[in-house]
C-alpha cells in the first residue's frame, strides 16, 4: 500500500503541474505577504550569514529558487515533474534538474550549505530515504530547512498515530484534480527520523495566520555544531 501511495504522489503532481504553475504565477499563492512564504524566507535569512549553495528539494515551478537566486544564493532546484522543471528552466533563475528526492544521494551532487524543502515532503519511504541522505548532501555545519503542513491541521490537538491521510487542494485557486495522499508525521516521529540520520533539530517554528492557528511547521536541522549556512 505504501508503494502505491508513493507512486500516486508523483503521478498526481505531474497531472496537476499546469494548475500549480497558474496558482503560483497568476494567482499569487507564493507572493510576499503570504504567511508561510514570508516565514520560510525569514528563516533562511536568519541562518545564512554567507550566500551559500542551496539545493531546493521538490522545487516545483521554481519560485523559491528564483527568490533565493535574487538574494545572492547559488541555487539548484530538483523535482520529479518534468513539466514543472521545464517551466523553471525557462522562467526562473537557478539551475534546475529532474530528479526523485528519494534517490538524490545517487546523483553525484556536490555538497550544499543548505537544503530547503518547502511543502515538498509528502511520502513515507521517500522522505525517510531523503532524510537519511542529508548528511551526504550537506557540507559540515550545513542546514536542512523543512516547511511542512502542521500535523494539527489533520487531527487537531488530539494525539494521533503517524500515517497516511487524504490530501487536499482546499484554499488554492485553480482547477486542480485529484489531490496527492500525504504521510503525516507527529513531532515525535519527525524527531526520531532526524535522530536516526545523525541530525539534530536546532529550531522549531510554527508560523500562525491567527492566534492559536498554525499555518505550517518549520524545522531547522543541523548535521554539525554550526547554526548557520555553511560557506
Amino acid at each position: 500500500m505504501t508503494l502505491d501511495y508513493e507512486a500516486s504522489i508523483i503521478r498526481v503532481w505531474k497531472q496537476n503541474a499546469k494548475p500549480w504553475i497558474n496558482a503560483v504565477r497568476e494567482q499569487g499563492i507564493r507572493d510576499p505577504g503570504t504567511v508561510s512564504r514570508d516565514a520560510l524566507i525569514a528563516t533562511i535569512e536568519d541562518h545564512a550569514q554567507s550566500r551559500c549553495q542551496v539545493l531546493d528539494v521538490g522545487c516545483g515551478e521554481g519560485w523559491l529558487a528564483d527568490e533565493l537566486a535574487g538574494r545572492g544564493f547559488s541555487v539548484t532546484g530538483v523535482d520529479a515533474s518534468e513539466e514543472l522543471i521545464h517551466f523553471a528552466q525557462k522562467n526562473r533563475r537557478g539551475e534546475f534538474i529532474v530528479g526523485d528526492q528519494a534517490s538524490l544521494k545517487h546523483r553525484n551532487f556536490k555538497q550544499f550549505g543548505m537544503l530547503v524543502c518547502n511543502f515538498s515532503l509528502f511520502g513515507d519511504l521517500s522522505v525517510s530515504r531523503f532524510v537519511s541522505s542529508v548528511p551526504e548532501l550537506l557540507l559540515p555545519g550545513g542546514l536542512l530547512i523543512i516547511q511542512t503542513l502542521h500535523p494539527f491541521l489533520f487531527y487537531g490537538s488530539k494525539q494521533s498515530a503517524t500515517g497516511w491521510y487524504t490530501g487536499t487542494w482546499a484554499g488554492l485557486p485553480g482547477d486542480f484534480g485529484e489531490p496527492p495522499p500525504i504521510f503525516v508525521r507527529s513531532l515525535e516521529n519527525w524527531s526520531d527520523l532526524f535522530r536516526a540520520s545523525g541530525l539534530s533539530v536546532q529550531r522549531l517554528i510554527e508560523p500562525s495566520v491567527s492566534e492559536g492557528t498554525a499555518a505550517s511547521l518549520i524545522f531547522v536541522v543541523s548535521n554539525g555544531e554550526s547554526n548557520d549556512c555553511a560557506a
